[in-house]
């Protein structure tokens, strides 16, 4: 055997460069013999500031310690009940659209925002069908296709024109021009178009009539599918306009919205997500791929749903999620205006999400690994939310924001001290 094809073509997709750079700040830190010799880490996008707890504290077993039951296997969707309850009160709750606008049937429970999105690509896209991604986005799912072998390893990604001025959110007319023109050119293929409601890493937002204008191009098309993935619409302070993309779809577009409660109620590693679609069709097979993938919601992961959407704890939770926005703004204003004296320009546009996206006054692909070594502080080079040849990425960081305050005051005196000594 040739032991250069000893394992499968995955050899060759690479290792997401974040969880590269956060694996590698664990293991400093775990060797390091101060607390000034370890990295504070601003990678992962996970929510120091918040709290799971008025969410547990409504779940019957946990509340009432019910811990000799056995925890048992959930339908391949998750529960009936707490699908209905999804559909019925938690979008209608924040959104003040009729209760009946959807149903259990328009929902699946699954393992956070990726299970979602995970599903919709496996129920909708062929090999060699065609995927669509902003010019920055999380481009994780390009990944996850190679994969699936859904496209091949060193296939091509179709990118989206944008601009800065714009908090690189692609003007509408320009993606339907786009999805139009590749419809043209591959009469036989689907497209797949992968975006978010909150950007990340921006923390820029679509407002509802662009997302409505987008959805109505796709209601018409047959081989034209929207993923919306909206798991940042409750951390903003722009406004309320609707996420759901699937509130405008008609029952047979290829709609999808992938949320998850991860980044509001700081449940990162407990995987709550959910998949929501009109097409029933696309739900059909979307249930396919998670039962081959994952079997299963896990039982935690719908009692969580069931407990977050029940509508005596709804406006508990709507107070809480004020209070951390709040304290979300509070940590992003200080940490912008802070680094805009030291020469970082933070994106204008961004009205929300839990990071800081930072023009830079060196290659971002350089930059972080000098802000790691000398100023003991992590972040991700914007190449990592780029296409591989846009060099729009250099030029950027982005830093989460959403920790304690005083730790997030400490990373900021780390950068200042470093870019002082230059």
């Amino acid at each position: 055997m040739d032991l250069k094809n000893r394992y499968s073509s995955l050899a060759k997709v690479p290792y997401s460069l974040i969880r590269e750079i956060n694996e590698l700040v664990i293991e400093i830190n775990r060797k390091a013999a101060s607390e000034e010799e370890k990295v504070i880490d601003l990678t992962m996008g996970q929510n120091f500031l918040g709290s799971p707890r008025v969410i547990l504290e409504a779940i019957e077993w946990i509340r009432e310690n019910k811990f000799d039951e056995p925890i048992l296997y959930e339908p391949s969707a998750g529960s009936f009940d707490a699908r209905e309850s999804i559909a019925r009160n938690f979008y209608s709750f924040f959104y003040r659209f009729s209760p009946d606008e959807f149903t259990a049937d328009n929902i699946m429970i699954t393992d956070g925002a990726f299970g979602a999105v995970r599903n919709a690509i496996g129920a909708i896209m062929d090999p060699n069908d065609i995927l669509v991604m902003d010019r920055l986005t999380f481009r994780y799912f390009a990944q996850v296709l190679k994969v699936m072998g859904r496209i091949g390893p060193m296939s091509k990604v179709y990118t989206l024109p944008a601009r800065e001025e714009n908090g690189f959110i692609p003007n509408t007319d320009e993606v339907i021009d786009f999805l139009q023109n590749l419809k043209a050119t591959y009469p036989d293929k689907k497209i797949v178009y992968y975006t978010q409601f909150g950007f990340n890493p921006t923390g820029c937002f679509r407002t509802e009539r662009d997302l409505k204008e987008l959805v109505e191009y796709v209601n018409e098309e047959k081989r034209v599918f929207l993923i919306n993935d909206i798991v940042y619409h409750l951390i903003r302070w722009s406004g309320n306009d609707i996420p759901l993309a699937s509130y405008f779809a008609d029952e047979e577009a290829g709609v999808v919205d992938a949320d998850a409660l991860s980044k509001p109620f700081s449940l990162m590693g407990a995987r709550v997500g959910a998949l929501i679609t009109r097409n029933k069709k696309l739900l059909e097979y979307a249930k396919v791929v998670q039962q081959y993938s994952t079997v299963s919601p896990s039982k935690f992961c719908v009692d969580i749903w069931r407990a977050a959407s029940h509508p005596e704890i709804l406006p508990r939770v709507k107070e809480y999620l004020e209070q951390l926005n709040e304290k979300i703004k509070r940590n992003k204003e200080f940490f912008e205006q802070s680094l805009k004296k030291l020469g970082f320009a933070a994106c204008p546009k961004s009205t929300g999400g839990i990071y800081s996206f930072l023009k830079i006054p060196e290659p971002s692909r350089d930059f972080y690994k000098i802000l790691l070594e000398k100023a003991r502080v992590a972040v991700v080079p914007g190449v990592a939310f780029t296409d591989p040849n846009d060099i729009i990425g250099e030029a950027y960081i982005r830093a989460t924001i959403s920790l304690p305050f005083e730790k997030l005051k400490k990373s900021v005196m780390r950068i200042e001290k470093f870019i002082s000594s230059q």
